[in-house]
């Protein structure tokens, strides 16, 4: 397929040299024209959104304004993309597929990414797609650029609940985590102590497993930022009227440890809750 990717950060980068691995034509667009740098030479680097001539065209930004900002500038859709199928591979709130939706009809698929950007690269991360069911069946060369597809029905809001539900409970489990290596140094264990008790655990799900190092690396390395956890919980919680406290708790203490200047690393930065950077 000729593909065009919206949107190079971390999960965008992956998912374009992923699919340009697998053969695929692609057009990439990235609103700081630095994060195309790495592209040019290699695949067209478009000038704008519109420029646009894929078969399909996947957009990955960080959030629900970004994504409406460029998918649905003055809150309409593209005439630049009608006849190409539009899917969203980013994590946004389920009311935002249904209004992208509302605006590309029969064209769009949510498609979110459930797995790191190195599962992406590699193939392994896992697709969970809702929408239209010949606009999935046209799309399934994307789909095969990983190892896995959840299929979450026609409705595109699906989708991101599943997503959603997913980061739930990885986020809320680092929270958990954190505060084991936080109880844990406290009682005067030394961190390789720690770690040794964390990997030897049968309490510990492969998701946290795969965040040890992160929580007791000093600089936190990483691409799953603390204000993209917090913005996931919220949308989280959005899915209930009721209260939901530990969910609730997790996310401030998301919005805490990046008011504290750990902002723009890993969320396993959550171990240092209370300490300025």
């Amino acid at each position: 397929m000729r593909i065009a990717v919206i949107g190079l950060g971390g999960m965008g980068s992956a998912l374009a040299e992923r699919l340009l691995d697998e053969g695929h034509e692609l057009e990439v667009w990235n609103r700081s024209p630095v994060g195309a740098e790495p592209f040019a030479g290699r695949t067209e680097v478009l000038v704008d959104p519109d420029a646009a001539t894929a078969d399909a065209v996947v957009v990955s930004l960080a959030d629900d304004d970004s994504l409406l900002q460029v998918a649905l500038p003055d809150g309409q859709a593209r005439s630049a993309w009608a006849g190409m199928l539009v899917v969203n591979a980013s994590t946004v709130a389920p009311a935002t597929q249904t209004t992208l939706a509302g605006a590309y009809g029969d064209r769009f698929v949510a498609a979110p990414i459930l797995g790191a950007p190195h599962a992406v690269a590699s193939g392994q991360a896992r697709w969970l797609v809702g929408g239209p069911a010949p606009a999935r069946s046209t799309l399934a060369p994307l789909w095969a650029a990983f190892a896995t597809t959840t299929d979450a029905g026609d409705d595109p809001a699906r989708a991101s609940v599943v997503k959603l539900l997913s980061n739930q409970m990885l986020l809320v489990g680092v929270a958990m985590v954190a505060e084991t290596v936080r109880l844990g140094r406290a009682a005067g264990l030394d961190d390789d102590a720690i770690t040794e008790l964390l990997r030897d655990s049968p309490m510990l799900a492969p998701g946290l497993a795969n965040r040890i190092d992160g929580l007791v690396d000093p600089d936190h390395a990483g691409w799953f930022t603390s204000p993209l956890g917090a913005k996931d919980l919220t949308h989280a919680l959005g899915l209930a009227t009721d209260p939901q406290p530990v969910t609730t708790a997790a996310r401030d203490a998301y919005l805490q440890v990046a008011a504290d200047g750990w902002a723009d690393v890993d969320v396993t930065a959550l171990v240092e809750r209370g300490r300025r950077r």
